[in-house]
């Protein structure tokens, strides 16, 4: 047996030794324990226990003595790698059971290890710092994981060990498995938790989005021979779907072709419909094919048919059969004599592939809006044939960024070529050059010199100033190239020639060998003269070819953990290589972003290093250097205008006479004018550096960036006439004049084959250092959304500070990406910095992504630098006072556990943590991140705390230097340390200090965003051709929510809710269904029929959101009235004219007749009968009525619910429920009552009970003189402050200055407490309205509405009542918020099916008379035909109700226009449009499988409701069948008689 080092030193005795059972063990127990060290081992033997048993290990200490509470040792087997082990915390010893026990592990554990029952493992003591995991990738399914949710696992989580594959609970319930570990970059299968660790959820149920981008190279061939359809159908999709299946998803697909077709000035009128205009003036219409609409698909095979098969017609429909489709429809005239094909489509760059993902962003974007519980995140996959290079609107990429950045989600795109050689992916905009001037508040902001920020397009010159080619590089888009021949472009011997010749290839000219005369001549030289010269002695063409090798392999080979070169102290090194793809292989160290550190140099000086050139600099500025000296002109950047002229000498030089001209002589006159500029001219170099200050400061003082005439310029290319651009160091005083510089036009090629120089990659290598100013902070790291790496290993080299933040004016050239990330795009991107263990290389395909999509992380490291919280951002703030009392009655949080006077420092300390963690979860939830202290990279200095060059008037300097956390879970572990949370463009500081909790919001300045019209056409799923839909984007940011009202609610201090809060919100609907009960014996021994169980199972409803409803404190231990519904057999409509019904709704407002009397003082047990038939009889007792119930009245009856509701708001010796049945059934059987037909014994519920003969006295109506009780006006105020949060502004509207409605409030709202039994960390509540006249023959409603509650508990609990009315013959089902006509404002992609009735229904005068008096004669015939195929009443249309009532509900934001039906199933709505129109028909996509009610014994929900679709649409396209239907309809209506005998069942 091995042993630990301690015991190993200790010489052994002579003699046999002791034998090693735990009797002789503990016979002799050492006298003391010396503690381990990290390294000592230990053999034992293990035991295997089953996991229901312990999830934890149990280890006996007493077999190794020095161990210690809170040791991380690692338990492996024997033959095991060292880093294969597993890690466990030694908990406190409380010895074990059985004391032969060595140590016992879960059996998950053990078969994941590889460890048996009695066999030996090795302990080893290991350091925790070394095993503290960096990132941990959770996995989930079939759940909705809220964001506070995240961040609470989070801190539970710490502390812990955990393996890949491990199950993780929460408050209960398995909600993650551990997927990945990760440590300094590596995959490591156990680790250690720490407060540091970054914890990535990634869902295997999300909303899946696939465009595929129908153009023009759609139909051409591949490299491999495979048409690029092809590809997607044959090839990435089964690929795609393969994994999907393999990791077990259950992702909601929708997939939707997308295209573009452009329109001559010719084929205008024949192109109806709606054309738009592009930025060059040339029309065009998208089109838009649905061809799966959120479904689950568990064969893809028909899916896939469909998709070849649209494929093939898809130019037919949109550029030949779609116009002779719109001519047809519109109006009476003839159909043309011939078919024009009309039209051309786009080419891939052309395509709509912002106006799809800005479609796609409408019900994303109100996610929390019919908030499904079993889905998390979203996943966006665009499949295209082009390269990932895109022409687009600048307006629409602006918009697009901000509702991208808004909702924390980014999109993979799949492109089918092969990698170009240019940057992608890569957009194209027009846009007006950026200036540098004053916002609206007079400040210049950092974004003003930003290509898409910057650039005032709704200036007045704008429509006279030039428009210039911008190219951007989309942070928030991951490509990923597909091709089955993976070329490797680092390899020679793979490396596949890019260039396509479609025409010649299919000419069959390539099989002649015409390629060998096709000849690329050689750049002309570009020579620098002022470089070495060539050496003679050498030959010119061995010269050239050793030449292009070597700069081939210098531009593409692989750079493995590129160093910074040395630097100077207090400079920071340059991040590496230019190319993105050598970019994506540096260390993942380059993820960390530098503290500020102080730096006194102000000018750049470059490395020393050998050059073959001749390096002339600028002297560093004197500090005693005139001020207006140091504020120069920096060097001028250019951008090219193409990827092809890219490769040429396209950008305008910063070195061309005119440059050098205007920027000497204007920018700094007091300079030299011999003064060199430090950029020597290099086609290489120039072209694609980025010139300028790379960092921003804080100091006014910036380098000096003059350039003057040299030698090296070539005047012949700088006449050609081009929009110069010119950027200034943007120093505080921008009063600076701005020249105008010309740039020289691209070189043609010749035809003769020039000689090259070999100083050549020597201009490449001299990039600029970074500039270091003072109060430096590294600026983000430009990260991009999703698994794309490239970004997360380009550095961007700015600082914080001044206004020079970044280079000024940074123009990306396609053909090289830059080093350095722009500091706008990287500040920006570092929201989903968190998501990546380690850089991947862009070659590879981004599966992980597309499987499992990542949730937007809870933590960034950026910060915006002083400076420009002072010059981009407004401040607002406020603060509320911490009142422990006050903060009671607020529901959104858990009190704290601590006792004391309420007005003590402690007690309010307490209280100050759990509402700022409330207030924290909530921010977290509207999608806020914290942020943390940035972590530094090795080698970079150790952030100061302090700068002496600190404002100390200015706060937000001091929000710079805040401390701030490592991780998520060291947020609030004291109340004195201020939060703060980040979005793109707000921040939140949230601090505690002299007993208030302030609230201080930074918001940026900027343009309110302007909606961006769109009009395309759209074929849905069930559509029978392309439909025109008129919208627009817009961006629904958090500017305008109502934070101070948000936090009054968590504080305590408010009780009403308003709809710019955003809250979370679903709407279910209890329907009865065709499924016999499952018993149908009451409580109490009655035997029920089928409509009466369902009203026992209402009252169960009932009887279950009493028990779960939260009181305020004091209203605790008082006698609160249960939630009582009315029961009715009319229909909503006439219900609301039935003046006994309204009567009883009025009563149940005012809470009269189920409130207990304070002054109860009479026992029952004391009264004689005579005297209880007298008491009910009373003003105040029992309603006794005219009832009546499917037609048959029954004159003096009383309802049994109310005389239990009378018995124990009357009597002190009655209180409860169940007390006053007792005494019901006890009245009976002494003969004071009957059940009106004799059937059943007293009952609880809605059943007609009479008094017997002699205490028989006729009661009139009560209410007014003439037999009418008014219904009672409510006001809207009085509402609101019975409910503890009405959310519908109809509810609070006033009553108008016309002729008063009677007000009808129908519904009931509580907050009720979904954790009764106290598992969760958190204060748990659900605000729940419901109705309150209850129908068995139609639909009851209730709605759910929340922020920040744990969906998993709301969840538990629908599925818990779910089961409990089952029993009853009732079913419960989500449904949509909104009427389902409008789905398609909310998702374009998605719409209702038209199902016209080609027989429309008879009109019948004076029906009313011979109707029964619970059917609603609009729409009879409709309604009757929705009978026969199973659909039940969801909600009237609300212009049928009578116009003398106003109804309300508080869960209803806007009017239905139509009345709306659901399937007894709930697989289906059908809304009601009347006459030849008929329905519409909408699947329920909130039912999908695994969901509340979806439990279909037959088949799938879309499966059923597809089969009920075709039903009833062949129905309705029969006339005949529709003629005997009306007229069997008819006839049943005149033999309708007025009285029955005998109530009939419940006819569904």
């Amino acid at each position: 047996m091995s042993v630990s080092r301690s015991e190993s030193q200790t010489p052994h005795l002579r003699g046999r030794r002791r034998s090693n059972t735990a009797q002789s063990l503990f016979k002799n127990p050492p006298q003391s324990a010396t503690p381990l060290l990290v390294g000592d081992f230990k053999v034992l033997t293990t035991w295997v226990h089953d996991p229901k048993e312990s999830t934890a290990i149990t280890l006996n200490q007493s077999f190794w003595p020095g161990l210690t509470e809170g040791d991380l040792l690692q338990l492996s087997a024997p033959n095991a790698e060292q880093s294969s082990g597993f890690l466990f915390i030694v908990p406190r010893d409380e010895g074990v059971a059985k004391q032969q026990l060595q140590i016992s592990v879960p059996r998950p554990v053990a078969e994941k290890f590889g460890l048996k029952n009695n066999g030996e493992v090795h302990l080893t003591k290991v350091d925790p710092e070394k095993w503290g995991a960096d990132l941990i990738e959770l996995v989930f399914q079939d759940q909705y994981l809220g964001r506070s949710e995240m961040w609470r696992l989070n801190s539970h989580l710490v502390g812990q060990c955990a393996y890949t594959h491990e199950e993780i609970s929460f408050i209960g319930v398995i909600v993650a498995q551990v997927q990945a570990i990760y440590i300094g970059g590596k995959k490591v299968s156990t680790a250690h938790i720490t407060s540091r660790t970054k914890l990535v959820y990634r869902s295997l149920s999300a909303k899946a989005t696939i465009f595929i981008q129908v153009c023009r190279e759609l139909w051409d061939f591949a490299g491999d021979g495979e048409r690029y359809n092809e590809k997607i159908v044959h090839s990435f999709l089964p690929a795609l779907l393969s994994k999907w299946r393999d990791a077990g998803t259950t992702h909601i697909v929708t997939i939707v072709l997308i295209s573009r077709v452009y329109y001559d000035e010719s084929e205008i009128e024949a192109a109806a419909g709606p054309l738009r205009l592009d930025d060059d003036r040339m029309w065009y219409k998208d089109f838009f094919k649905v061809i799966t609409d959120l479904e689950v698909v568990h064969d893809w095979k028909p899916t896939l048919f469909k998709l070849k098969d649209t494929f093939w017609a898809f130019q037919r429909d949109i550029l030949l059969a779609h116009h002779h489709h719109r001519a047809t429809l519109n109006g009476p005239q003839p159909k043309p004599e011939y078919v024009k094909l009309i039209g051309r489509l786009s080419f891939a760059h052309e395509g709509p592939i912002l106006e799809a993902l800005n479609l796609g962003f409408h019900p994303t974007e109100t996610h929390y809006i019919d908030r499904s519980l079993s889905l998390t995140g979203s996943s966006t996959i665009i499949i295209t044939p082009g390269t990932g290079y895109f022409r687009v609107s600048k307006k629409l990429l602006r918009l697009t960024t901000t509702r991208m950045l808004d909702q924390g989600f980014a999109v993979d795109l799949v492109s089918l070529a092969k990698p170009p050689l240019h940057q992608s992916p890569i957009f194209a905009f027009q846009g007006i050059e950026p200036e540098l001037k004053p916002d609206f508040a007079g400040k210049v902001g950092i974004r003003a010199l930003d290509p898409l920020w910057g650039g005032d397009d709704g200036s007045g010159d704008s429509a006279i100033r030039e428009k210039t080619t911008f190219w951007w590089e989309p942070f928030w888009l991951s490509v990923s190239f597909w091709d089955r021949q993976m070329d490797l472009p680092f390899r020679d011997d793979r490396f596949i020639a890019r260039a396509k010749m479609p025409e010649i290839e299919m000419l069959g000219l390539l099989d002649h060998d015409v390629l060998s005369s096709i000849e690329l001549p050689f750049l002309p030289d570009l020579r620098d003269p002022s470089s070495t010269p060539v050496p003679d002695g050498e030959g010119n063409d061995t010269l050239l070819r050793r030449e292009a090798d070597k700069f081939d392999a210098d531009v593409f080979a692989i750079r493995q953990d590129a160093k910074p070169p040395a630097m100077a102290r207090n400079s920071m090194a340059s991040s590496g290589s230019g190319s993105m793809l050598s970019a994506s292989f540096r260390s993942a160290d380059n993820m960390k972003k530098n503290a500020p550190s102080r730096v006194i140099e102000v000018s750049r000086v470059p490395p020393i290093q050998e050059s073959p050139r001749r390096v002339i600099v600028d002297l560093p500025v004197s500090e005693g250097s005139n001020f207006a000296e140091q504020l120069s002109v920096a060097d001028v950047s250019g951008l090219s205008t193409s990827p092809s002229q890219s490769s040429m000498r396209s950008v305008r030089s910063s070195v061309s006479t005119a440059s050098r001209a205007a920027s000497t002589s204007t920018a700094s006159p007091s300079r030299p004018p011999n003064t060199k500029s430090r950029f020597t001219p290099a086609w290489l170099f120039n072209t694609f550096t980025r010139s300028g200050l790379s960092q921003p400061q804080t100091s006014p003082v910036s380098a000096s960036g003059h350039t003057t005439p040299g030698e090296g310029s070539d005047d012949t290319s700088s006449s050609t006439k081009t929009t110069a651009r010119t950027t200034t160091s943007a120093t505080l005083t921008p009063q600076i004049a701005i020249p105008k510089v010309q740039a020289p036009k691209p070189m043609a090629i010749k035809a003769k084959a020039l000689g090259r120089t070999g100083s050549g990659r020597n201009w490449d290598d001299d990039l600029p250092n970074p500039h270091r100013g003072s109060l430096t902070r590294h600026s983000p790291v430009g990260t991009p959304p999703r698994d794309e790496p490239a970004f997360a290993k380009r550095w961007s080299g700015n600082l914080s500070g001044g206004l020079s933040m970044g280079s000024p004016l940074i123009l990306v050239n396609p053909s090289k990406p830059l080093n350095n990330v722009p500091y706008t795009a990287s500040s920006l991107a570092r929201r989903w910095q968190h998501i990546f263990a380690k850089p991947l290389s862009k070659h590879e395909i981004k599966w992980k992504s597309m499987i499992t999509p990542a949730c937007l992380p809870l933590t960034v490291e950026y910060f915006p630098p002083s400076s420009e919280l002072e010059t981009s951002y407004d401040v607002f703030s406020y603060d509320f006072a911490v009142d422990p009392p006050e903060m009671r009655r607020s529901f959104l949080i858990k009190p704290p556990a601590i006792t004391g006077n309420p007005g003590s420092e402690a007690v309010r300390r307490a209280w100050a943590m759990v509402v700022m963690r409330g207030m924290a979860a909530l921010r977290l939830a509207q999608g806020f991140q914290f942020v943390l202290r940035p972590t530094n990279l090795p080698g970079l200095p150790d952030p100061e705390p302090t700068s002496s060059m600190r404002r100390s008037t200015s706060y937000v300097t001091d929000d710079t230097m805040d401390p701030k956390p490592a991780g998520a879970a060291e947020v609030l572990q004291s109340p004195y340390d201020p939060i703060y949370l980040s979005m793109s463009n707000e921040i939140h500081r949230i601090s505690y200090s002299q007993d208030s909790i302030q609230v201080r919001r930074y918001v940026r300045r900027m343009p309110r965003s302007q909606p961006f019209d769109y009009k395309c056409l759209i074929w849905p799923k069930l559509g029978v051709g392309y439909t025109e839909l008129v919208t627009s984007f817009v961006s629904h940011g958090l500017e305008d929510y109502r934070w101070n009202s948000l936090d009054m609610l968590v504080a305590g201090y408010e009780n009403q809710s308003n709809e710019s809060l955003r809250y979370w919100r679903t709407r279910f609907v209890v329907i009865p269904t065709d499924e016999v009960p499952q018993s149908n014996v009451s409580p109490a021994g009655e035997k029920l029929d089928e409509e009466e169980i369902r009203l026992m199972g209402m009252d169960k409803l009932a009887e279950l959101f009493s028990k779960l409803r939260w009181l305020l404190p004091e209203d605790k231990g008082k006698a609160i009235p249960p939630v009582r519904f009315l029961t009715t057999d009319l229909g909503p409509i006439p219900s609301v004219l039935d003046e006994s019904l309204v009567s009883q709704l009025d009563d149940i407002h005012a809470a009269g007749p189920l409130k207990k009397k304070m002054k109860s003082e009479r026992d029952v047990a004391d009264m004689s009968i005579p005297a209880i038939a007298k008491a009910m009889r009373e003003e105040d007792g029992v309603p006794i009525k005219e009832h009546r119930w499917h037609g048959i009245k029954y004159p003096n009856t009383f309802v049994g619910a109310d005389l239990v509701s009378w018995l124990v708001r009357e009597f002190r010796d009655v209180s409860t429920r169940e007390q006053a049945t007792e005494w019901g059934s006890k009245l009976q059987e002494q003969g004071l009552f009957d059940h009106c037909r004799g059937a059943h014994g007293f009952l609880d519920g809605y059943y007609f009970y009479a008094l017997r003969g002699e205490y028989i006295v006729p009661m009139t109506p009560r209410g007014g003189w003439f037999g009418v009780r008014t219904g009672r006006l409510v006001s809207g105020d009085e509402t609101s402050n019975r409910a503890a949060i009405t959310s519908s502004p109809v509810a609070r509207a006033s009553l108008s200055g016309r002729k008063a409605k009677k007000r009808l409030i129908m519904s009931q709202s509580m907050v009720i407490d979904i954790d009764p039994n106290k598992r969760s960390d958190q204060s748990e509540w659900v605000i729940l309205h419901h109705d309150i006249i209850h129908n068995p023959a139609t639909c009851f409603h209730f709605e759910f509405q929340w922020i920040g509650t744990t969906a998993r508990c709301i969840d538990d609990l629908l599925r818990q009542w779910s089961r409990t009315i089952e029993r009853y013959g009732l079913k419960l089902v989500e449904s949509y918020v909104s009427q389902i006509s409008d789905i398609r404002d909310r998702n374009p992609f998605q719409s209702c099916f038209p199902i016209p009735l080609a027989l429309p229904p008879p009109a019948v005068a004076d029906m009313d008379p011979t109707v029964a008096e619970s059917i609603t004669t609009t729409h009879f015939f409709e309604s009757a035909i929705l009978k026969k195929f199973g659909f039940v009443l969801d909600i009237e249309a609300t212009d049928l109700y009578p116009a003398q009532v106003e109804v309300i509900y508080s869960y209803r934001r806007s009017a239905f226009a139509y009345s709306q039906w659901v399937h007894r199933s709930g697989v289906a709505f059908v809304q009601v449009m009347g006459g030849a129109e008929g329905f519409l028909f909408l699947t329920n996509r909130l039912m999908a499988p695994g969901k509340i009610g979806s439990s279909l014994k037959a088949q799938r929900p879309a499966t059923a409701a597809e089969e009920i679709r075709v039903k009833l649409h062949a129905f309705c396209q029969d006339v005949p069948a529709l003629r005997l239907f009306y007229n069997d309809e008819l006839a049943q209506l005149h033999q309708q008689v007025s009285v029955l005998e005998e109530p009939p069942p419940l006819d569904l």
